[in-house]
């Protein structure tokens, strides 16, 4: 009787540890999404039009949902939680961007191959070895994102924030699930 009790414990430590929040952005860009922005040779990226009348069109992605950048910068906050910026190029391979934070450079896109064309939705994009993307880990705070273009092309890319989960949410899941893991376990020798 006694494993039982153990069990239904750990059991609820664990499923406890998973509906804690983990943090989120705030402000103009949302976590846990991809935003469209637009490029038009060397220079600084813009959003999409209509969320920025100065902006290019762009061609929605057909697969993933996404959204349109307005102007730039963009800008958000990670109240509690370390981010992952995700920057990728679109469509057709060839362009570089060099990406910046309240105008500090974070870095640069990778340098495309060949001639390959990954489409309009950014999970292909980015898996595709031979387009230009980057991930740029970003500390808690505010943040105003810059995109340049460093080639002569036009065309439009992609890019996401994702919340990094704090190291002690993750030890508490790891605490959570050896402790369930134990009391199965322990349940099993008791039979």
């Amino acid at each position: 009787m006694l494993w039982k009790a153990q069990r239904c414990f750990s059991t609820a430590i664990f499923l406890l540890a998973f509906m804690l929040p983990t943090g989120s952005l705030a402000g103009a860009i949302p976590s846990n999404s991809f935003l469209e922005f637009a490029f038009n040779g060397i220079g600084f990226a813009t959003g999409c039009d209509p969320a920025d009348p100065n902006g290019a069109f762009c061609t929605p992605s057909s697969g993933t949902p996404t959204g349109l950048l307005d102007a730039p910068a963009w800008t958000f906050t990670t109240p509690n939680d370390a981010s992952v910026l995700t920057v990728t190029d679109a469509f057709e391979a060839g362009d570089v961007f060099m990406v910046s934070d309240f105008n500090s450079i974070l870095g640069l896109t990778s340098q495309p191959s060949g001639s390959a064309d990954c489409g309009d939705d950014p999970f292909p994009c980015l898996a595709d070895p031979n387009m230009s993307h980057g991930s740029f880990t970003l500390a808690a705070g505010s943040h105003s994102i810059r995109i340049y273009s460093l080639t002569a092309g036009s065309g439009s890319g992609y890019l996401g924030i994702d919340a990094i989960p704090e190291p002690a949410m993750v030890w508490f899941l790891v605490a959570g699930g050896l402790i369930a893991l134990a009391g199965v376990r322990y349940g099993r020798q008791s039979r």
